[in-house]
């Protein structure tokens, strides 16, 4: 016996029915692909701003440290304990962006990391056996330090004024060179002029890089000098505080040298002046940044707006530093 089965039993999806499917699918596809792609941008920023983060804060803190353990004598000896100089640049970044002047500074600290520790470098075993066998000199002694901030193209070791450099972009990079103790003592400590002395280290200053993708950075001292007293037995001393730039995008950037007995500020010295505290700030650029300036040296994209620029692809870190009361 035949059994026949009913037309509406078999049928099957209309074209109609597979289309509004396939649309649906293909619209649940994209939001999910939507979400990824963004999920995947969000997970890049957040991971340049801390890899941004991370080198900035480095450099932050070694300054802050250097500082805060800074070496002064202050008393009637001439020695030179700090010295700082700034040179104009050539070039710049993209077209509208304010270039900082390249700087170097240099002071003795009792730095936290004076003594080198084991390294897989041979260079840096040497320096660790070194200072073993002058153990005794060196805890607890004082470093020389000088930092230097360079127009430098930090990936391909191209310096800033070469304009014959293809395919670099130059930004400022910071290094910072720490003279070890017994160095220090045997070279350093106890010059009248720490420039001249400090030149000999300063050919090698490049060798030892801090942080790269540097667009701004700002160093200020905060000086304290004593006034004239009044001739009145219960008068009490004034002191002013004067605010000197030492690095910065301000022309005005000074010269500035600290002695036993005065500090001399370009052309002006006070007496019995104290250095009090110094404000650091810094400005580096993201690798999103990094990659959009480069499309602009090369001529593929057309330069942004300096705010757009600063808002999106920087990030700015500041610090204050009080200084020991007692040197």
């Amino acid at each position: 016996m035949k059994i026949s089965i009913p037309t509406q039993l078999r049928r099957g999806f209309t074209l109609i029915e597979l289309l509004v499917a396939m649309t649906i699918t293909a619209m649940l596809v994209y939001i999910i692909m939507q979400m990824t792609s963004q999920g995947i941008d969000i997970w890049k920023s957040v991971n340049q701003d801390v890899e941004t983060s991370s080198r900035a804060r480095v450099a932050m803190r070694a300054i802050a440290n250097d500082f805060e353990s800074m070496q002064i004598r202050h008393d009637d000896n001439d020695y030179q304990w700090f010295y700082s100089k700034t040179e104009n640049v050539e070039g710049g970044g993209p077209k509208g962006l304010k270039i900082p002047k390249s700087a170097q500074m240099v002071f003795f600290t009792s730095a936290i990391d004076r003594n080198p520790a084991v390294s897989s470098s041979e260079s840096l075993r040497e320096s660790y056996r070194e200072a073993r066998n002058h153990n005794i000199d060196t805890q607890g002694d004082i470093n020389a330090v000088g930092y230097r901030l360079m127009f430098r193209d930090q990936i391909l070791n191209i310096d800033g004024k070469d304009k014959n450099a293809k395919g670099s972009f130059p930004l400022f990079a910071l290094y910072r060179q720490l003279v070890p103790p017994r160095k220090a003592f045997d070279d350093l400590l106890g010059q009248t002029n720490l420039e001249q002395a400090y030149v000999s280290y300063e050919q090698d200053d490049q060798n030892y890089f801090l942080c790269e993708n540097i667009i701004e950075m700002s160093l200020i001292l905060d000086i304290q000098s004593a006034q004239e007293q009044s001739s009145a037995k219960d008068a009490r001393p004034s002191y002013e505080t004067i605010s000197v730039p030492i690095i910065g995008s301000n022309s005005n950037n000074a010269k500035v040298a600290i002695f036993g007995d005065r500090i001399e500020i370009n052309a002006t010295k006070y007496e019995n002046a104290r250095v009090v505290s110094a404000n650091i700030s810094v400005t580096v650029v993201t690798e999103e940044g990094m990659h959009l300036i480069n499309q602009v040296h090369h001529g593929r994209r057309i330069a942004p707006k300096p705010a757009e620029f600063f808002q999106r692809y920087t990030r700015s870190f500041a610090h204050r530093v009080s200084l020991p009361s007692s040197f």
